[in-house]
């Protein structure tokens, strides 16, 4: 039993910790499909519906934040929470659909495509992380995460500015210059996402146990 469960067992912060697990799934559903549309795949529509899925799940977690009986001290630490977890949903979802906008057979397409899938792999492995760090059974376990999280989006800031760099140095139109900086941030968001989403973890552990 983890540390939640000792101190939390039946209570409704353990029932978010638990529901939070759930927009993680969709987010990891959301990445996979996200490899299959770089990979040539124009499936939006199951991306969307992960998208929708995941704002229902948020909107049935709000309310029993709102009408449970949550600590009043971590109350809004766990509504930001979630909309931290359905955030990275929805720019996985806003990402596929920037690929799918714009596409081109060149060169510096398949430059994009290989960075882009590095990017994903990384975001799978954060998300891997954050998941593990619903059931950290202490804070100790939680920080380790949280720290494994933090070194892989700086792997991600490092293909970020390389894509950057090849966008400024190459000699591109406009709209391709364009398209590059918007995947390239919207990528290292989701990172920058997962990241900001363990830091809370953390401090909503740290509450609850002081």
């Amino acid at each position: 039993m983890n540390i939640l469960d000792r101190i939390l067992d039946g209570s409704s912060e353990k029932h978010v910790m638990d529901r939070g697990k759930e927009i993680i799934d969709q987010a990891v559903a959301a990445n996979k499909l996200l490899v299959k549309i770089l990979n040539g795949s124009d499936d939006l529509e199951s991306i969307k519906e992960i998208e929708s899925l995941a704002d229902k799940k948020v909107f049935e977690i709000t309310y029993s934040i709102t009408s449970g009986a949550i600590a009043p001290n971590i109350i809004d630490d766990m509504i930001r929470f979630v909309d931290m977890e359905d955030d990275i949903v929805d720019t996985i979802y806003n990402l596929a659909r920037a690929v799918v906008r714009y596409r081109r057979n060149d060169k510096t397409d398949k430059y994009l495509r290989k960075n882009l899938l590095r990017l994903s792999d990384l975001i799978n492995s954060a998300l891997v992380l954050l998941y593990e760090m619903h059931k950290s059974e202490t804070i100790v376990d939680a920080r380790r995460l949280r720290t494994k999280i933090s070194e892989l989006e700086q792997k991600g800031d490092d293909i970020k500015d390389s894509m950057l760099d090849y966008a400024f140095e190459a000699d591109l139109d406009f709209k391709l210059f364009y398209h590059m900086q918007n995947v390239a941030y919207l990528a290292d968001d989701v990172l920058d996402g997962c990241q900001d989403a363990s830091d809370m973890i953390v401090s909503i552990m740290r509450s609850i146990i002081t």
